[in-house]
């Protein structure tokens, strides 16, 4: 069960079986989830909700996630991309962002969550 101050995290991912491992994850930390599976889904969401962190897949389902990524810069939320494949072009835009390839292991994905929204194991853990 979510806290009601939990905090939510945005999930950009065009897999539905990887969007679900996922959000199931996050959950299981105390954490909101907002899935998006596509990217006019994600545009939108980012226009009516608010959120403390997202996770975005760069490739969904043939275009690209960058007007995303610019919108997270732009709103200054933290996020990490997480992509089958490396991305140079979008390091070297943004060498600051975190790309984190596919797959994604549930114990991986944990500490890049506690990391990203610097929070402590502790109060998180069941």
């Amino acid at each position: 069960m979510l806290s009601p101050n939990a905090q939510r995290v945005l999930i950009v991912e065009d897999d539905p079986v990887v969007a679900m491992m996922v959000e199931d994850t996050l959950q299981g930390m105390g954490l909101e989830t907002l899935v998006n599976l596509s990217l006019f889904d994600a545009l939108n969401e980012l226009e009516t909700s608010d959120f403390d962190a997202a996770l975005i897949d760069m490739g969904l389902r043939g275009e690209s996630a960058h007007p995303i990524v610019l919108a997270l810069v732009a709103r200054d939320t933290p996020f990490v991309v997480i992509s089958g494949r490396d991305q140079p072009e979008l390091k070297a835009e943004f060498p600051q962002i975190r790309v984190v390839l596919k797959p994604l292991r549930v114990q991986a994905l944990e500490q890049i969550m506690l990391e990203l929204l610097d929070l402590q194991r502790s109060p998180l853990a069941p």
